[in-house]
């Protein structure tokens, strides 16, 4: 057995979980299974920390707990509030590709290719007779992509190095179609771009931040919401990027000073202690319940 098979089965079991009450489908989990995370990766960058970390075939081991942990990696970017990419989060990949409803045949437009893992995921579902275009502005990104597929064999998949904001006409039309970054807006040309009764995934960002992933279904003359649910992307870059919309840390307000120390609620809540035994000649009661109220600041 591959030594990163059981991070993969036990991520595979997380992701389960974390989706239980939409379970992942048998076809989902065989791409899962088909398709390794860590192929994909060959530099990331943890949240929270500033240090990049190389994989090589050498090193591979040590680095497999973290690339099969089911959360997501910077692959570009130094500054946390600034990522121009990532590998997402594993068991929300799986659930936007069974939102997708995905099928042997069809062909897939996706906005930013990221490292390349959801375009090979999607590959593998829309089989030999389908295929995926998927468009990523960033140069660099591409290239890798271009090179990870090609040493895996995936033929299914185009790699274009352009702004994704304008779709791929040369594609179209398309009988699904999904977005790796948040969006602000939806340009008119990707609901011409899309075949009826096709499926679009798209997060759109809130100005202030917060965003929502929303399945659209073309209908005649509009896009019909399906489903949605919140999620958190990077903004997509290009043409249709809104500098002034990007959420703004709190610390940042002229305010903050003053808001930071206002008391925001008051909360009660119980707790309880283990007392001490005292012996007294009588019954001791070794649970003692307190009721107290407490402060909670905002963050």
């Amino acid at each position: 057995m591959d030594s990163f098979v059981k991070y993969q089965r036990q991520l595979l079991e997380q992701a389960r979980f974390v989706n239980y009450e939409t379970p992942i489908s048998e076809a989902t989990e065989r791409a899962f299974l088909a398709v390794p995370r860590h192929r994909f990766v060959s530099r990331y960058r943890a949240f929270g920390t500033k240090e990049w970390q190389e994989v090589t075939q050498e090193n591979l081991q040590e680095h497999l707990g973290r690339l099969y942990a089911d959360g997501p990696l910077c692959l570009l970017g130094d500054d946390d509030d600034d990522i121009p990419s990532t590998i997402s989060q594993p068991s929300f990949v799986l659930r936007c590709l069974d939102m997708l409803q995905l099928r042997p045949g069809q062909k897939v437009f996706e906005l930013g290719a990221g490292s390349g893992w959801n375009a090979a995921l999607m590959a593998h579902l829309a089989g030999p007779d389908g295929h995926v275009y998927t468009v990523e502005i960033i140069p660099e990104l591409a290239s890798r992509v271009s090179k990870t597929l090609d040493a895996l064999g995936v033929t299914n998949v185009t790699v274009i190095a352009a702004d994704g904001g304008d779709g791929y006409a040369a594609g179209a039309p398309y009988e699904r179609a999904t977005f790796t970054a948040g969006t602000y807006d939806l340009p008119r040309h990707f609901y011409d771009q899309m075949k009826d009764d096709a499926l679009l995934l798209v997060g759109i960002k809130n100005e202030g931040g917060g965003d929502n992933l929303f399945l659209l279904r073309k209908r005649a003359d509009h896009f019909e919401s399906v489903e949605s649910m919140p999620c958190g992307w990077v903004q997509l870059r290009g043409k249709y990027q809104i500098e002034s919309a990007n959420p703004q840390p709190i610390e940042s307000l002229s305010e903050w000073d003053d808001l930071r120390r206002e008391e925001i609620s008051r909360t009660p809540y119980w707790w309880s202690v283990r007392a001490r035994p005292i012996c007294m000649g009588h019954a001791w009661n070794p649970l003692v319940s307190r009721h107290h109220g407490t402060t909670f600041p905002y963050f």
